[in-house]
């Protein structure tokens, strides 16, 4: 049915409903709910020395994982970004693997005691974000930020390093500050 719209000063026809659909609420499992708050089948708040062993054990394998398996996606992306360098069509994939790499070892460095790298790829992500392809200057920032991560992990640097570590963040960030421009 048409009508009169005062705000346009014109006769409107009104669209059709859109039809809803329907939504499916899944309740979340008990059994997972239960452990997450500590019930009887979680780990008690006050943890027995047979419980925080267990639990160091865990994370000493997961360490030894993310230690393998990120030195692995390194090798994997500064291989990408040196085919970047000499195959221009080959950058938008080496820009959007160098970020999700960032974004991993942001996310984790400081869960198994490498802050130094989280800070590094801190600088690696907020210089790779929005990219979609970046010039040769770009992907050698973005090498010189893995080949930073990659000795950091190698030489099992864990804390926040020494005043050359400190200094070599420093210098990286400034780097990608100075040749952030332009974002493609």
């Amino acid at each position: 049915m048409t009508h009169y719209d005062w705000g346009s000063r014109a006769i409107v026809t009104p669209e059709k409903p859109i039809k809803k659909k329907n939504v499916q609420i899944i309740p979340p499992n008990t059994d997972l709910t239960r452990r997450a708050v500590n019930f009887a089948t979680g780990f008690d708040i006050n943890l027995s020395p047979e419980q925080l062993e267990e639990l160091e054990h865990v994370v000493q394998r997961s360490t030894e994982t993310f230690v393998v398996d990120i030195g692995n996606e390194l090798m994997t992306c500064r291989k990408l970004i040196v085919g970047a360098l000499a195959d221009k069509s080959k950058r938008p994939q080496a820009v959007a693997a160098s970020s999700d790499l960032a974004y991993s070892v942001k996310a984790l460095g400081g869960t198994f005691q490498y802050p130094l790298m989280t800070q590094i790829a801190k600088s690696m992500e907020s210089f790779i974000a929005d990219r979609t392809t970046a010039t040769e200057k770009q992907l050698l920032v973005a090498q010189l930020h893995i080949d930073s991560l990659y000795v950091i992990l190698a030489s099992r640097v864990t804390g926040f390093g020494s005043t050359v570590e400190q200094a070599t963040v420093a210098a990286l960030t400034k780097l990608a500050e100075r040749y952030e421009l332009p974002r493609e």
